[in-house]
């Protein structure tokens, strides 16, 4: 399955819609600057990834990973048409920490100007 990463800012963070009993989706949607037309992109989340978008708001700066889904659909009239969705998968603000399809954030790894400066014996030699 493919999988794309979209950055920008919150446009729409939808409420969790209960479509059946074992099925649940939120959408979001990101604006994405691009020349003189902004691309407004829906993310559809799914399940427990709905919890992934509480705490955000319209304004965040974000970047989210989806996968890219594909469905095929002939219609009474015998015409064949093609759908894509984005599922997302993860959700992260723009520097800051990441929520994923596990709901565990995290900040982002220490650069190396915030590691200790070596000099002990038991440094390693390389």
């Amino acid at each position: 399955m493919a999988q794309v990463t979209i950055s920008g800012t919150i446009k729409v963070v939808g409420k969790t819609q209960d479509v059946s009993d074992k099925f649940r989706k939120r959408e979001l949607v990101v604006t994405e600057p691009s020349g003189q037309r902004p691309q407004h992109i829906p993310v559809e989340f799914t399940q427990d990834r709905c919890g992934l978008l509480d705490g955000y708001i319209p304004g965040d700066e974000v970047t989210v990973t989806c996968y890219v889904n594909g469905r095929e659909w002939t219609g009474r009239d015998g015409v064949t048409k093609y759908f894509l969705s984005l599922s997302g998968n993860r959700i992260e603000k723009a520097g800051g920490g990441t929520r994923d399809q596990g709901g565990y954030q995290s900040a982002p790894p220490p650069s190396i100007a915030d590691m200790p400066a070596g000099g002990g014996e038991d440094d390693l030699p390389f």
